[in-house]
């Protein structure tokens, strides 16, 4: 694990690692945290500010130019803006059911999946976790954390999780 492969990147790079390692672990909290209450809506606002903190710098990060300087990757980020905004709106509308649709896409796919694959080899992710080699140990960790991600998006999907303030 080499933190100077992030000290050496532009800086939108580590903006975009911190912000959305941050995402990923307080959306955790507050996805299995209690719902409706005031840690949660200030939570979530701090969730949704490091959302679109991760999809703006996105646009910074122009590694893969195949469309004008942008990726695909970079249609995800408008889908996590778009995403982010239809939450807050829906939450502030009272309905909740589509809020926590809208909650649980972002997280599903916008961290989880998205992040799963910045650990591809050759990615600069795999390799500050995992160093510069290429080995099938590697490859059985991407594919152990890929099943994870999936059964968690299963979970996500699948789990009674019925809005109750203050529960």
């Amino acid at each position: 694990m080499s933190i100077s492969l992030l000290t050496q990147s532009s800086l939108a790079i580590p903006i975009h690692v911190a912000s959305a390692v941050f995402a990923l672990l307080l959306g955790a909290t507050l996805l299995v945290g209690r719902k409706g209450t005031g840690p949660h809506r200030l939570l979530g606002r701090i969730w949704i500010g490091m959302m679109v903190i991760t999809a703006l710098s996105s646009f910074f990060i122009q590694s893969l130019r195949l469309y004008f300087g942008f990726s695909p990757i970079h249609i995800l980020s408008v889908f996590t803006l778009i995403g982010s905004w239809q939450a807050v709106a829906a939450a502030r509308a009272g309905r909740i059911a589509e809020h926590r649709r809208h909650v649980g896409n972002l997280y599903s796919f916008a961290l989880l999946t998205a992040g799963a694959f910045t650990l591809l080899p050759g990615r600069l992710m795999h390799k500050l976790l995992f160093g510069e080699g290429q080995g099938q140990g590697h490859l059985f960790a991407i594919g152990l954390l890929l099943f994870l991600v999936a059964a968690l998006q299963w979970w996500l999907r699948k789990s009674p999780r019925h809005f109750r303030p203050g529960t």
